[in-house]
């Protein structure tokens, strides 16, 4: 599969839909079309006509290659789909819906819900990390109250409350990947779960202080520093590593998006682990095959489907 490192290189290797289209069938069926995405049938054969259409012999269903993919039901050429997709996964901190609306000539509005789209893509893997050294961290967004007048902060709001804040746990291979999950809290029995599912039994962790991952030292080789002791590095035991993930996350976040709700922060949470995790080079590639079988309609999205 092609790669792209700049959007000249895209534009030309997608002249046309139809090139698009073709790229897409590629990436969803390598040897020809194998099901049918309404029935799995495999009696399938292409039609023949300008547009690239097939049929299916067993429900007599006619379908084109965005049915059942994230381009489905998308009134949007591929090739500004495929632009989108190039700008959101190069760019270092993101593109903002009103920037991409400039780029495609498209509403606000429709840019926001194609970027989502996008992102659906970006879930992350439910697999165990592999690598044996772990850095374990929490952080904090939004809810920020140092500029509010006394008497309008919240109260008992310090540390790690998650009144105005919303709360994210992370997880991170030395020189490796990272997950990171936004969470209604971050106590004991909601973190340990999810951190234990993650890793297996024979890798060291690095983590603060913070009371709950003391526990770990039942599971795992588990190591700390104390950073309300003011110490940072203690011999192999820091967060450093997460902790900048986390600066770049929130710089991107904060930059580019300005405004994030708690309800659509996961997705930009997922935006950010995509992004450490992959190359600029295969990132592309990533997001249309992992497009093949997501959907994500506008209703659902704004919430006014369960």
């Amino acid at each position: 599969m092609k790669s792209f490192t700049s959007i000249y290189e895209l534009l030309e290797f997608f002249p046309t839909e139809a090139v698009c289209e073709e790229y897409l069938a590629q990436h969803r069926w390598k040897d020809g079309v194998s099901c049918c995405p309404y029935c799995e049938s495999r009696r399938v054969s292409k039609l023949e006509g300008k547009t690239k259409r097939y049929k299916c012999y067993s429900c007599r269903k006619q379908f084109s290659v965005r049915v059942g993919t994230l381009f489905h039901n998308s009134k949007l050429p591929l090739k500004k789909w495929f632009i989108a997709i190039h700008l959101l996964t190069t760019s270092t901190k993101g593109i903002s819906s009103y920037q991409l609306a400039r780029e495609l000539k498209i509403s606000q509005e429709s840019a926001w819900f194609v970027l989502h789209r996008i992102r659906e893509t970006y879930n992350q893997s439910k697999n165990k990390f592999r690598k044996k050294k772990l850095e374990i961290d929490e952080t904090l967004y939004g809810g920020v109250e140092a500029n509010k007048h006394k008497n309008k902060k919240t109260k008992n709001n310090q540390g790690r409350s998650t009144k105005t804040k919303a709360a994210i746990l992370g997880i991170m291979e030395r020189n490796g990947s990272v997950f990171a999950i936004h969470l209604e809290d971050l106590k004991g029995n909601t973190i340990i779960p999810i951190i234990k599912s993650k890793i297996s039994k024979n890798a060291t962790v690095f983590t603060d202080e913070y009371r709950p991952y003391r526990q770990l030292k039942q599971n795992f080789k588990h190591q700390y520093v104390n950073h309300s002791q003011g110490k940072y590095v203690i011999g192999e035991a820091h967060t450093n590593n997460l902790e900048g993930f986390w600066s770049q996350m929130k710089r991107a976040i904060g930059r580019t998006y300005h405004s994030v709700s708690k309800k659509h922060l996961q997705r930009y949470v997922n935006e950010a682990v995509f992004r450490h995790n992959n190359t600029i080079e295969e990132r592309f590639n990533i997001v249309l095959s992992k497009s093949i079988g997501v959907r994500l309609d506008y209703e659902t999205l704004v919430g006014k489907v369960a």
